[in-house]
Protein backbone atom coordinates (compact mmCIF):
# COMPACT_ATOMS: atom_id res chain seq x y z
CA UNK A 1 0.00 0.00 0.00
CA UNK A 2 1.13 3.56 -0.71
CA UNK A 3 -0.06 5.55 2.32
CA UNK A 4 0.38 9.29 2.75
CA UNK A 5 1.10 10.57 6.17
CA UNK A 6 -0.20 13.97 6.53
CA UNK A 7 -1.02 14.77 10.37
CA UNK A 8 -0.59 17.72 12.52
CA UNK A 9 1.78 17.93 15.70
CA UNK A 10 0.08 16.60 18.92
CA UNK A 11 0.05 20.36 20.98
CA UNK A 12 2.90 20.10 23.50
CA UNK A 13 4.18 16.44 23.24
CA UNK A 14 4.74 14.99 19.83
CA UNK A 15 5.66 17.47 16.67
CA UNK A 16 4.50 16.49 13.32
CA UNK A 17 7.56 14.92 12.30
CA UNK A 18 7.92 12.87 15.53
CA UNK A 19 4.27 11.69 14.75
CA UNK A 20 5.64 11.11 10.95
CA UNK A 21 8.53 9.37 11.85
CA UNK A 22 6.93 6.69 14.41
CA UNK A 23 4.01 5.96 11.85
CA UNK A 24 6.79 5.29 9.26
CA UNK A 25 8.81 2.74 11.47
CA UNK A 26 5.29 0.93 12.35
CA UNK A 27 4.21 0.44 8.46
CA UNK A 28 7.73 0.53 6.62
CA UNK A 29 8.89 -3.12 8.23
CA UNK A 30 5.20 -4.44 7.03
CA UNK A 31 5.99 -3.90 3.08
CA UNK A 32 4.45 -0.60 3.45
CA UNK A 33 5.17 2.27 1.41
CA UNK A 34 5.37 5.87 3.28
CA UNK A 35 5.33 9.27 2.23
CA UNK A 36 5.56 11.64 5.07
CA UNK A 37 4.54 15.59 4.93
CA UNK A 38 4.57 17.07 8.23
CA UNK A 39 1.85 19.35 7.93
CA UNK A 40 0.77 22.47 10.14
CA UNK A 41 -2.27 24.54 9.84
CA UNK A 42 -0.39 27.61 11.01
CA UNK A 43 0.14 27.26 14.51
CA UNK A 44 2.65 24.89 16.26
CA UNK A 45 5.05 22.89 13.26
CA UNK A 46 4.65 25.40 10.70
CA UNK A 47 7.85 26.43 10.16
CA UNK A 48 9.12 23.21 10.57
CA UNK A 49 7.02 21.50 7.74
CA UNK A 50 8.05 24.75 5.41
CA UNK A 51 11.91 24.04 6.15
CA UNK A 52 11.11 20.13 5.54
CA UNK A 53 9.75 20.92 2.49
CA UNK A 54 12.24 23.68 0.83
CA UNK A 55 14.63 22.04 2.45
CA UNK A 56 16.87 25.61 3.29
CA UNK A 57 18.20 26.60 6.47
CA UNK A 58 16.42 27.47 9.68
CA UNK A 59 17.84 30.67 11.38
CA UNK A 60 17.76 31.83 14.58
CA UNK A 61 17.27 35.15 16.15
CA UNK A 62 16.50 36.24 19.56
CA UNK A 63 12.75 37.97 20.72
CA UNK A 64 10.00 37.64 23.46
CA UNK A 65 7.80 35.04 24.93
CA UNK A 66 4.34 35.46 25.69
CA UNK A 67 5.37 37.08 29.78
CA UNK A 68 8.33 39.12 28.17
CA UNK A 69 10.86 36.72 29.22
CA UNK A 70 14.16 36.56 26.12
CA UNK A 71 14.12 33.45 23.79
CA UNK A 72 15.94 32.40 20.86
CA UNK A 73 13.29 31.34 18.13
CA UNK A 74 13.76 30.51 14.71
CA UNK A 75 12.83 31.40 11.35
CA UNK A 76 13.00 30.98 7.64
CA UNK A 77 14.63 33.55 5.01
CA UNK A 78 13.95 32.33 1.73
CA UNK A 79 14.98 34.47 -1.36
CA UNK A 80 13.62 37.62 0.09
CA UNK A 81 10.58 35.46 1.89
CA UNK A 82 10.26 35.37 5.92
CA UNK A 83 8.15 32.61 7.15
CA UNK A 84 7.40 33.01 10.90
CA UNK A 85 5.36 31.46 13.21
CA UNK A 86 3.32 33.44 16.10
CA UNK A 87 3.45 30.48 18.26
CA UNK A 88 7.29 30.18 18.54
CA UNK A 89 7.41 33.44 20.29
CA UNK A 90 3.62 33.75 21.99
CA UNK A 91 2.65 29.73 21.95
CA UNK A 92 0.54 28.73 24.90
CA UNK A 93 2.99 25.95 25.21
CA UNK A 94 5.56 28.65 25.50
CA UNK A 95 4.58 29.43 29.50
CA UNK A 96 3.60 26.96 32.21
CA UNK A 97 0.00 26.07 31.98
CA UNK A 98 -1.03 27.40 35.84
CA UNK A 99 0.97 30.92 34.77
CA UNK A 100 -1.56 31.28 31.96
CA UNK A 101 -3.09 34.51 32.11
CA UNK A 102 -4.35 36.21 28.69
CA UNK A 103 -4.95 39.85 30.50
CA UNK A 104 -0.70 40.01 31.19
CA UNK A 105 0.10 37.79 28.22
CA UNK A 106 1.37 40.14 25.06
CA UNK A 107 2.40 39.21 21.28
CA UNK A 108 5.70 41.85 21.65
CA UNK A 109 7.58 39.15 20.91
CA UNK A 110 5.94 39.08 17.64
CA UNK A 111 6.59 42.19 16.49
CA UNK A 112 10.39 42.51 17.33
CA UNK A 113 10.42 38.97 15.11
CA UNK A 114 8.96 40.66 12.43
CA UNK A 115 10.75 43.63 12.56
CA UNK A 116 14.31 41.29 12.42
CA UNK A 117 13.46 40.09 9.60
CA UNK A 118 12.35 43.41 7.68
CA UNK A 119 15.36 44.61 8.37
CA UNK A 120 17.09 41.62 7.26
CA UNK A 121 15.83 41.72 3.80
CA UNK A 122 12.63 40.25 3.55
CA UNK A 123 9.97 41.47 1.49
CA UNK A 124 7.44 39.58 2.19
CA UNK A 125 6.35 38.20 5.22
CA UNK A 126 4.43 34.89 5.76
CA UNK A 127 2.69 34.45 9.04
CA UNK A 128 1.66 31.21 10.88
CA UNK A 129 -0.94 32.17 13.21
CA UNK A 130 -2.06 29.70 15.85
CA UNK A 131 -1.78 28.12 19.28
CA UNK A 132 -1.33 31.47 21.08
CA UNK A 133 -1.71 32.20 24.99
CA UNK A 134 -2.04 35.95 23.68
CA UNK A 135 -5.69 38.05 23.78
CA UNK A 136 -4.11 41.37 23.25
CA UNK A 137 -5.58 42.12 19.83
CA UNK A 138 -1.94 42.21 17.93
CA UNK A 139 -1.15 45.25 20.12
CA UNK A 140 1.98 43.96 21.66
CA UNK A 141 3.55 42.51 17.43
CA UNK A 142 2.06 46.17 16.77
CA UNK A 143 4.18 48.11 19.13
CA UNK A 144 7.59 46.24 18.87
CA UNK A 145 6.58 47.15 15.15
CA UNK A 146 6.89 50.96 15.93
CA UNK A 147 2.93 51.78 16.91
CA UNK A 148 2.78 53.94 19.74
CA UNK A 149 -0.44 53.16 21.67
CA UNK A 150 -1.33 56.63 24.40
CA UNK A 151 -3.34 57.04 27.31
CA UNK A 152 -4.23 61.11 28.04
CA UNK A 153 -1.82 61.89 25.43
CA UNK A 154 1.59 59.63 26.80
CA UNK A 155 2.89 57.12 25.46
CA UNK A 156 2.44 53.93 26.83
CA UNK A 157 5.71 52.29 27.49
CA UNK A 158 4.77 48.57 29.04
CA UNK A 159 4.17 46.02 26.36
CA UNK A 160 0.52 46.39 25.43
CA UNK A 161 -1.37 42.91 26.70
CA UNK A 162 -5.11 42.27 26.69
CA UNK A 163 -5.48 44.23 29.72
CA UNK A 164 -3.73 47.81 28.37
CA UNK A 165 -5.56 47.38 25.52
CA UNK A 166 -8.74 48.57 27.24
CA UNK A 167 -7.02 52.27 28.12
CA UNK A 168 -6.03 53.39 24.99
CA UNK A 169 -7.12 56.40 23.47
CA UNK A 170 -4.91 57.20 20.46
CA UNK A 171 -2.36 55.74 17.98
CA UNK A 172 0.41 57.36 16.21
CA UNK A 173 1.39 54.69 13.31
CA UNK A 174 4.24 57.02 11.26
CA UNK A 175 7.08 55.36 12.64
CA UNK A 176 5.16 51.80 11.54
CA UNK A 177 4.17 53.39 8.66
CA UNK A 178 7.74 53.61 7.84
CA UNK A 179 9.12 50.42 8.67
CA UNK A 180 6.45 48.46 6.93
CA UNK A 181 6.62 50.41 3.22
CA UNK A 182 7.12 47.90 0.52
CA UNK A 183 6.55 45.00 2.78
CA UNK A 184 3.87 42.78 2.06
CA UNK A 185 2.50 40.42 4.69
CA UNK A 186 0.75 36.93 3.94
CA UNK A 187 -1.13 35.65 6.97
CA UNK A 188 -1.94 31.28 7.32
CA UNK A 189 -4.35 30.77 10.02
CA UNK A 190 -6.05 28.20 11.75
CA UNK A 191 -9.28 29.16 12.46
CA UNK A 192 -12.02 31.65 10.47
CA UNK A 193 -13.49 33.27 13.53
CA UNK A 194 -14.14 37.38 13.49
CA UNK A 195 -12.90 39.23 16.49
CA UNK A 196 -15.73 40.17 18.44
CA UNK A 197 -19.28 38.46 19.51
CA UNK A 198 -20.22 34.97 20.86
CA UNK A 199 -18.03 33.44 18.46
CA UNK A 200 -14.91 35.96 19.13
CA UNK A 201 -11.72 35.96 19.98
CA UNK A 202 -12.51 36.51 23.53
CA UNK A 203 -15.49 34.29 23.88
CA UNK A 204 -14.18 30.87 21.75
CA UNK A 205 -10.74 31.22 23.08
CA UNK A 206 -9.41 32.99 26.28
CA UNK A 207 -10.57 30.30 28.96
CA UNK A 208 -8.25 27.20 27.30
CA UNK A 209 -5.71 30.51 27.66
CA UNK A 210 -6.68 30.38 31.47
CA UNK A 211 -9.27 33.34 31.31
CA UNK A 212 -12.15 32.94 34.42
CA UNK A 213 -15.64 33.85 33.12
CA UNK A 214 -15.34 37.35 34.43
CA UNK A 215 -11.94 38.06 33.00
CA UNK A 216 -13.37 37.03 29.69
CA UNK A 217 -15.93 39.59 29.77
CA UNK A 218 -13.47 42.15 30.29
CA UNK A 219 -11.48 40.82 27.57
CA UNK A 220 -14.14 41.29 25.25
CA UNK A 221 -14.84 44.79 26.59
CA UNK A 222 -11.37 45.65 26.40
CA UNK A 223 -11.16 44.09 22.81
CA UNK A 224 -13.83 45.92 21.89
CA UNK A 225 -12.34 49.56 22.47
CA UNK A 226 -8.91 48.79 21.14
CA UNK A 227 -11.28 47.83 17.68
CA UNK A 228 -12.44 51.23 18.04
CA UNK A 229 -9.71 53.15 18.61
CA UNK A 230 -7.45 51.39 15.65
CA UNK A 231 -10.83 51.31 13.31
CA UNK A 232 -11.18 55.46 14.38
CA UNK A 233 -7.58 55.61 13.29
CA UNK A 234 -7.60 54.08 9.82
CA UNK A 235 -11.23 55.08 8.72
CA UNK A 236 -11.92 51.48 8.24
CA UNK A 237 -13.80 48.28 9.87
CA UNK A 238 -11.99 44.80 9.82
CA UNK A 239 -13.24 42.95 13.21
CA UNK A 240 -15.95 41.06 11.19
CA UNK A 241 -13.70 40.04 8.34
CA UNK A 242 -12.84 36.38 8.93
CA UNK A 243 -9.94 35.36 10.56
CA UNK A 244 -9.73 38.49 12.46
CA UNK A 245 -9.94 37.04 15.83
CA UNK A 246 -6.92 34.63 14.61
CA UNK A 247 -4.53 34.26 18.23
CA UNK A 248 -6.30 36.19 20.04
CA UNK A 249 -6.59 39.17 17.60
CA UNK A 250 -3.58 39.34 15.98
CA UNK A 251 -5.76 38.33 12.63
CA UNK A 252 -7.45 41.88 13.37
CA UNK A 253 -4.15 43.79 13.77
CA UNK A 254 -2.78 42.00 10.61
CA UNK A 255 -5.30 42.58 8.43
CA UNK A 256 -6.37 46.22 9.80
CA UNK A 257 -2.19 47.72 10.31
CA UNK A 258 -0.51 45.31 8.05
CA UNK A 259 -3.24 44.74 5.52
CA UNK A 260 -2.49 41.07 5.49
CA UNK A 261 -3.80 38.32 3.07
CA UNK A 262 -5.34 35.98 5.05
CA UNK A 263 -5.34 32.76 4.16
CA UNK A 264 -6.77 29.21 5.42
CA UNK A 265 -4.04 27.73 7.45
CA UNK A 266 -4.37 24.28 5.84
CA UNK A 267 -5.19 25.43 2.10
CA UNK A 268 -1.94 27.94 2.23
CA UNK A 269 0.22 24.56 3.21
CA UNK A 270 -1.81 21.96 0.42
CA UNK A 271 -0.74 24.21 -2.33
CA UNK A 272 2.33 25.24 -1.14
CA UNK A 273 3.44 21.59 -0.64
CA UNK A 274 1.13 20.55 -3.61
CA UNK A 275 -0.33 17.68 -1.13
CA UNK A 276 -3.18 17.08 -3.34
CA UNK A 277 -0.33 15.24 -6.05
CA UNK A 278 1.17 13.20 -3.29
CA UNK A 279 -2.96 12.57 -1.98
CA UNK A 280 -3.55 11.12 -5.89
CA UNK A 281 -0.71 8.79 -6.02
CA UNK A 282 -2.11 7.44 -2.34
CA UNK A 283 -4.22 4.56 -1.27
CA UNK A 284 -4.45 5.41 2.18
CA UNK A 285 -4.01 8.85 3.52
CA UNK A 286 -3.77 9.72 7.16
CA UNK A 287 -4.25 12.62 8.87
CA UNK A 288 -4.96 13.55 12.70
CA UNK A 289 -3.85 16.33 15.39
CA UNK A 290 -4.41 16.53 19.34
CA UNK A 291 -7.97 16.64 19.53
CA UNK A 292 -10.92 15.85 17.12
CA UNK A 293 -13.59 18.38 18.21
CA UNK A 294 -15.92 20.74 16.93
CA UNK A 295 -13.20 23.21 16.08
CA UNK A 296 -11.50 20.54 13.71
CA UNK A 297 -13.79 21.16 10.75
CA UNK A 298 -13.28 24.97 10.52
CA UNK A 299 -9.84 25.71 9.19
CA UNK A 300 -8.14 22.37 10.89
CA UNK A 301 -5.64 20.38 9.42
CA UNK A 302 -6.77 17.11 9.17
CA UNK A 303 -10.24 18.17 7.91
CA UNK A 304 -8.84 20.12 4.55
CA UNK A 305 -6.97 17.09 3.79
CA UNK A 306 -9.45 14.26 4.71
CA UNK A 307 -11.78 16.68 2.42
CA UNK A 308 -9.37 16.17 -0.72
CA UNK A 309 -8.66 12.62 -0.15
CA UNK A 310 -12.81 11.81 0.10
CA UNK A 311 -12.57 13.48 -3.59
CA UNK A 312 -10.19 11.10 -4.87
CA UNK A 313 -11.68 8.56 -3.47
CA UNK A 314 -8.74 7.36 -0.87
CA UNK A 315 -9.73 5.71 2.64
CA UNK A 316 -9.00 8.16 5.58
CA UNK A 317 -7.56 7.31 8.41
CA UNK A 318 -7.63 9.68 11.39
CA UNK A 319 -5.14 9.67 14.42
CA UNK A 320 -5.99 11.72 17.34
CA UNK A 321 -4.63 12.42 20.59
CA UNK A 322 -8.08 12.59 21.77
CA UNK A 323 -11.74 13.07 20.47
CA UNK A 324 -15.17 14.80 21.58
CA UNK A 325 -16.70 14.55 18.13
CA UNK A 326 -17.01 10.61 16.43
CA UNK A 327 -19.30 12.86 14.28
CA UNK A 328 -16.66 12.43 10.85
CA UNK A 329 -17.61 9.72 8.91
CA UNK A 330 -18.75 12.04 6.02
CA UNK A 331 -14.62 12.64 5.93
CA UNK A 332 -12.84 10.23 7.85
CA UNK A 333 -13.31 6.98 7.79
CA UNK A 334 -12.11 5.41 11.10
CA UNK A 335 -10.74 7.66 13.63
CA UNK A 336 -8.24 6.39 16.15
CA UNK A 337 -7.65 8.14 19.56
CA UNK A 338 -5.31 7.69 22.39
CA UNK A 339 -7.36 8.58 25.09
CA UNK A 340 -8.68 7.20 26.69
CA UNK A 341 -8.61 3.54 24.81
CA UNK A 342 -4.85 3.40 25.30
CA UNK A 343 -3.96 5.76 28.25
CA UNK A 344 -5.41 8.87 30.52
CA UNK A 345 -4.76 11.96 29.67
CA UNK A 346 -1.87 12.84 32.16
CA UNK A 347 -0.24 9.53 30.89
CA UNK A 348 -0.37 10.42 27.82
CA UNK A 349 0.97 13.84 28.40
CA UNK A 350 4.16 11.76 30.29
CA UNK A 351 5.40 9.25 27.71
CA UNK A 352 2.87 10.50 24.32
CA UNK A 353 4.95 8.08 22.12
CA UNK A 354 4.73 4.92 23.82
CA UNK A 355 1.19 5.27 23.83
CA UNK A 356 0.73 6.34 20.11
CA UNK A 357 2.77 3.42 19.26
CA UNK A 358 0.52 1.31 20.81
CA UNK A 359 -2.15 2.61 19.10
CA UNK A 360 -0.51 2.16 15.78
CA UNK A 361 -0.33 -1.89 16.79
CA UNK A 362 -4.56 -1.59 16.55
CA UNK A 363 -4.66 -0.19 12.80
CA UNK A 364 -4.64 -3.09 10.40
CA UNK A 365 -4.33 -2.09 6.75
Amino acid sequence: MNILVAIDSFKGTLSSADLSRIIHEHFTPKGHHVKMIPISDGGEGFIESIHTFLECPMRVTSSFGPLMDVIDVQYILYHGTAFIELHATSGITRIPKQRLNPMKTTTYGLGVLIKHVILEGAKKVVIGLGGSATNDGGAGMLQALGVNFMKDHQIIEEPMNGELIGTIDEVDTKAFNKLISGVTFEIASDVTNPLLGHIGSSNVFSKQKGATPEQTEMLESHMSHYADVLENHIGKAYRSQSGAGAAGGVGFAALALLKAHVHSGINYMIDLLDIESYIKQSDIVIVGEGKLDHQTRFGKAPFGIASIAKKHQKKVIGLFGSTSDQNVSDYIDIVYAVVPTYATEEESLENASHYFRRMLEDIHI
